[in-house]
């Protein structure tokens, strides 16, 4: 009898535990797939091709998740009928990552502008290829360049020199969009073909070859391969001294990007690190003039880059240190800047003028870094990290 109440007690809490684990189980299911649903979701929000919505004028936009099927099917098939090699989705993804600089597969569209243009270059992931408008056949209905399509995918794709030569003679803007617009310079033949013509004293375009706009920071990244190019393929390489300059003028815009920088710091990821960087290609060249400027306008620029180690750059620390050598700006490192402003405080701006965004509201007395003391606007560091613009005035000296 004792046996059967022992009996009956054991099984009826191993059916007990047994509910309870189950329960426990159902539970850490459920939790794990909210979690899961909820990453999905998270990620669908965030992983949107960042061009697909195009402006097409007159207030409207275009989709290009919509774009044609059957327009997208009819490049597909000129490119079989020309016996294109559809690459992997391995090649695929490192060429198209190498190439336009963006991993398609962050992104859940199918359809993937690659930049924001009126003639662009779209990415068709399920297929492979790369899908390229053409102005010569635009206002023709699902008018398709076979040869344009064909040639531009085998040289993205596989370097091909065949396709590349056809390219130069009859399309040489898709390949100069191809180092221009997307910082593509695996193929110094390529580099080498739009650096030939192309117009360094034109601040503007130059800024675009330096320069990629990242649309996750929202910012502007330099592209320092490609100055290590300039370096290489205008200069053809570097001066050991600095009595005599090299010839090119693969840097001729340097002082308009330079100010550009300055007057919009926040536009750029690293701002000083980049003006930095221009000044050591300057000097690797045996240009001078710019950090000089510099130097002798901003006497506290030269204690800025100590404090910075230069920032790794060995050719502007020697010049600084030892060729322009001194302690110019031995009497400012003394010196200690406040804010002094009749209205008890001023306002930290994002640019040099007074109607630009306000980034801190800075007191009388405050006490804050001079960057940059050239012009009217002065760049300056707060004690919270935050650089940008006040007028000199309301700055004093102690």
């Amino acid at each position: 009898m004792d046996w059967n109440i022992k009996f009956n007690k054991m099984k009826n809490a191993i059916i007990v535990l047994s509910l309870l684990i189950g329960l426990i189980s159902c539970k850490d299911k459920e939790d794990k797939n909210n979690v899961k649903e909820s990453t999905i979701e998270n990620m669908n929000e965030i992983n949107e091709a960042p061009y697909n919505i195009s402006n097409i004028g007159e207030g409207k936009k275009f989709n290009y998740d919509t774009l044609s099927v059957d327009y997208i099917n009819k490049v597909k098939t000129s490119l079989v009928k020309n016996n294109f090699k559809f690459p992997d989705e391995q090649i695929f993804k490192k060429r198209t990552l190498e190439v336009f600089k963006i991993n398609l597969y962050d992104y859940k569209n199918n359809i993937i502008v690659l930049r924001p243009a009126m003639f662009t270059e779209i990415a068709i992931k399920e297929s492979r290829f790369i899908l390229i408008e053409d102005q010569e056949t635009d206002g023709s209905e699902n008018a398709i360049n076979e040869n344009l399509e064909f040639y531009y995918n085998s040289y993205v794709f596989y370097e091909d020199k065949i396709a590349f030569n056809w390219l130069k003679s009859r399309y040489k803007q898709q390949l100069i969009d191809l180092v221009v617009q997307y910082g593509y310079n695996s193929d110094k033949e390529l580099v080498k073909f739009v650096f030939k013509n192309y117009d360094f004293d034109d601040s503007v375009s130059f800024h675009d070859l330096i320069f990629t706009y990242d649309v996750k920071s929202k910012k502007y990244i330099l592209r320092e391969s490609i100055l290590n190019d300039i370096e290489s393929i205008v200069y053809k390489g570097t001066v050991e001294g600095y009595t005599e300059a090299k010839e090119g003028n693969g840097y001729n815009s340097f002082s308009d990007i330079i100010e550009k920088i300055r007057s919009n710091p926040n536009n750029y990821l690293d701002a000083e690190k980049y003006i930095a960087f221009l000044y050591e290609k300057d000097l690797r060249v045996g240009v001078v003039g710019h950090i000089e400027s510099n130097l002798s306008e901003n006497k506290k620029y030269k204690t800025f880059l100590k404090e910075n180690n230069y920032f790794n750059l060995m050719r502007l620390k020697e010049y600084v240190e030892i060729v322009y050598g001194g302690d110019s700006d031995s009497d400012e490192v003394s010196k200690i800047f406040k804010i002094s402003d009749p209205d008890g405080f001023t306002n930290l701006r994002k640019e040099k003028n007074s109607s630009s965004e306000i980034l801190q509201k800075i007191n009388n007395n405050t006490e804050v870094e001079v960057l940059d003391d050239s012009g009217n606007w002065w760049l300056i560091k707060t004690s919270s990290g935050n650089k940008g613009y006040v007028y000199k005035t309301k700055i004093k000296a102690e």
